[in-house]
């Protein structure tokens, strides 16, 4: 049973309840009065019949006194009967038709009180019977009896405009609780379906709830809570995406600078084999040998520990960077490519620099992918200069190259994530360079002359304005 059934059944039960329980009492205090009204009609009646038989019975006058019972009858049609007793209290007259009951005078004795009234349950229903005194000091009483009849057709009446009235107002009940509880419930299945979307993760959308009410204020709380799920959720999809475009890049990184590490490798071993071969013939180490040896096996491992950190490093970890020493260990890493294209690099004021908080791993993807765009950009060989400058605030790195320079219709698109012009180029890494500068609070910017080369900029907060 849902909710909007159980709100009509309850509204049409209070609705009847109310209408029950109102006409009850109504019904009782018409009752009541209808029979205060016979009461002091019978005793109005006998009243004024005692003062009209009283001589009548003084003078015995039966003919009389039953000559005015019958004129009260035929103008009294309420009266069942009437009965008079003389002095001594035997019965005077009478309009019982088949004589008077043997217990007549038990019915309602007055006794020593001028009126009394009494209900009789009789075969003909009930009646009240009202007893009052003729003469003072004797047993002489006037009984009339007068039927509820009336009072039977006013229930009756009663219950032809009740039955209605309530079949009406239950009827008028159900209507109302109908619309009523459609009122309610209409906003909370709106909401129950709402809830439904939010649980299968469509947020963003909103529940139509338009009131000033408590339902109202619910909907709007709902709505807001839906936007900013929304939003949480597109941050979270956005961060994902984007760490996993920057994985993919590094990766990208790693297998360009793969060949390099290869050859700078291949060299020291080279030459470690070489005096092991020397040592199998003559076992006998000189000085300059064991220098020989000691200065290949750090060359390997600076080589190794420099290529482990690129690789390893992941999240950011904010610290103060020497961008003179960074870039360095960046050229350390891509000194194959260098070497293999023939290309001369020129730093140039790169010592003074100050330093830079920012993640180490990740400035050294942005700066090895500048200097690797910067290598392909010259197939044929060239100079690649790196220099700085700095004010109060910013730190400034530039890369140039003297290549063919980017041609000014896909100048705007360089940035967009995976525009390439490459023919195994992901599209990703100045896309993602420029997002990481600009997570550190800097901006990555370009100029480029056709065919004179071009200068990418990296412009950084000094160490003590961003930390």
């Amino acid at each position: 049973m849902n909710l909007r059934i159980k709100i009509t059944i309850l509204t049409t039960a209070i609705a009847v309840s109310v209408v029950f329980f109102t006409l009850l009492p109504i019904r009782g205090v018409i009752m009541n009065a209808f029979r205060e009204e016979l009461e002091k009609k019978a005793v109005s009646i006998a009243g004024n019949l005692t003062d009209r038989i009283a001589n009548n019975i003084l003078l015995t006058d039966h003919f009389q006194t039953t000559k005015a019972f019958n004129e009260v009858l035929v103008k009294e049609k309420d009266v069942e009967y009437i009965f008079v007793t003389n002095e001594e209290g035997r019965i005077f007259a009478h309009t019982f038709d088949n004589g008077t009951p043997p217990d007549v005078l038990t019915w309602n004795p007055v006794g020593n009180r001028e009126i009394n009234i009494q209900l009789l349950d009789t075969e003909k229903g009930y009646i009240r019977d009202v007893g009052v005194r003729v003469f003072n000091l004797t047993k002489s009483e006037l009984h009339l009896g007068i039927r509820e009849d009336g009072l039977k057709h006013t229930l009756a009446r009663m219950r032809i405009v009740t039955i209605p009235i309530i079949f009406f107002v239950t009827f008028l009940g159900i209507v109302a609780s109908f619309v009523f509880s459609r009122l309610i419930t209409k906003p909370l299945n709106k909401f129950v379906e709402f809830t439904k979307v939010l649980g299968r993760g469509e947020f963003g959308r909103k529940v139509e709830v338009r009131s000033e009410d408590e339902v109202g204020y619910l909907a709007r709380n709902f709505n807001r809570l839906s936007m900013e799920l929304k939003m949480t959720k597109e941050k979270i999809e956005e961060a994902y995406t984007y760490t996993h475009l920057l994985q993919a890049e590094k990766l990208s990184s790693i297998g360009q600078i793969s060949a390099g590490l290869a050859h700078e490798l291949k060299n020291p071993m080279t030459t470690l084999k070489m005096l092991f071969q020397a040592f199998k013939e003559q076992p006998d180490m000189t000085k300059e040998d064991a220098e020989v040896i000691s200065n290949e096996i750090e060359k390997i491992d600076r080589i190794l520990t420099d290529f482990i950190g690129f690789v390893k490093q992941k999240g950011l970890r904010y610290s103060k960077i020497d961008l003179n020493a960074l870039i360095d260990r960046v050229l350390s890493l891509a000194a194959f490519d260098i070497e293999n294209t023939d290309i001369a690099v020129h730093k140039d004021m790169l010592e003074g620099l100050p330093p830079v908080k920012a993640d180490r791993a990740l400035l050294e993807q942005v700066f090895l992918n500048l200097i690797i765009n910067a290598i392909h950009a010259m197939p044929g060989g060239g100079e690649i200069r790196i220099s700085g400058k700095t004010d109060e605030s910013f730190t400034e790195v530039m890369i140039w190259d003297k290549g063919a320079g980017i041609p000014p219709d896909i100048r705007s698109k360089v940035f967009d994530p995976f525009f390439t012009t490459k023919a195994d180029g992901t599209g990703l890494g100045l896309s993602i360079a420029y997002n990481i500068i600009k997570s550190h609070g800097g901006k990555l910017f370009f100029n480029s002359n056709e065919g004179k080369g071009t200068v990418f900029t990296v412009r950084l907060p000094k160490e003590e304005e961003n930390g």
